[in-house]
């Protein structure tokens, strides 16, 4: 890749320069032959490189920077595929139904990617990200932490996360301001005790975006409290970063009873 090519600091651009760490974090994902493999951002190529001899149906690399895509497509051509386009607009479903993504995320485009992906759970069956460090840790917080919150709920209502390494600021061109880490993302093929995914997500955010009041005080804007009144298996006086996973799904089940 030429270096002398300018990074777009709107695009978030901090390449991972470390082969050690490249290599270990293409080896967290794990596609079988009648899989797709997605590489979100390759950049110059680090992760690429290791992935390119993955057994995998296809093998995907979607770059947004046209400068990028056009090294890349030559220098990966007949072992993966480079389309030059924004994964926040990619349609997922047209890749197939069983997608394994990985990927070094862009700081400034964290949550909208993690989101994205997370729409798309049934068809995702793993994904491994390297992230800032503080997001990730948010990722796999437990119950009554303080950064326990809303990746932290439904990320894991949809997935297995496990953290996997973390990797220190100076592995990267431009050196960023804080540390990452990679965390894997084991997809479940279907989530026990929820029937109502809808509701269930609009249940912990508003929780959370209210995270200092009670739930029964965040609730109130989306129930009327006569309905509030007849929760009996949940403590609505708690706050939301003390319920569990499995208290949130009760209390969304309690909640779509009362409301029908």
């Amino acid at each position: 890749m030429p270096e002398s090519t300018r990074l777009l600091k709107n695009l978030g651009q901090n390449f991972l320069t470390n082969p050690f760490y490249a290599e270990k974090i293409a080896g967290f994902i794990q596609p079988g032959a009648a899989d797709v493999l997605i590489e979100i951002g390759p950049g110059r190529g680090a992760l690429t490189r290791f992935l390119a001899g993955k057994k995998a149906a296809q093998r995907i690399g979607i770059e947004f920077d046209r400068r990028w895509a056009a090294e890349l497509q030559q220098q990966f051509a007949g072992q993966v595929e480079i389309i030059e386009a924004d994964f926040l607009q990619a349609d997922l479903t047209t890749f197939g139904t069983d997608l394994f993504i990985i990927g070094n995320i862009p700081y400034n485009i964290t949550s909208p990617i993690l989101f994205k992906v997370l729409d798309a759970w049934p068809i995702v069956k793993q994904a491994v990200f390297m992230t800032q460090k503080e997001v990730a840790e948010r990722i796999y917080a437990e119950p009554g932490s303080k950064i326990y919150g809303i990746l932290s709920v439904l990320m894991q209502t949809y997935a297995r996360a496990e953290k996997m390494l973390e990797v220190g600021a100076g592995n990267f061109f431009p050196k960023p301001k804080v540390d990452s880490a990679v965390f894997r993302l084991d997809f479940y093929s279907e989530v026990q005790g929820l029937t109502d995914h809808r509701l269930y997500r609009k249940i912990v955010r508003t929780a959370f975006n209210y995270r200092r009041k009670t739930l029964r005080n965040s609730l109130r804007t989306l129930f009327e409290n006569a309905i509030l009144d007849l929760v009996d298996s949940t403590d609505l006086s708690r706050r939301p970063e003390t319920l569990s996973i499995d208290e949130f799904k009760q209390l969304t089940a309690n909640l779509l009873k009362l409301k029908i």
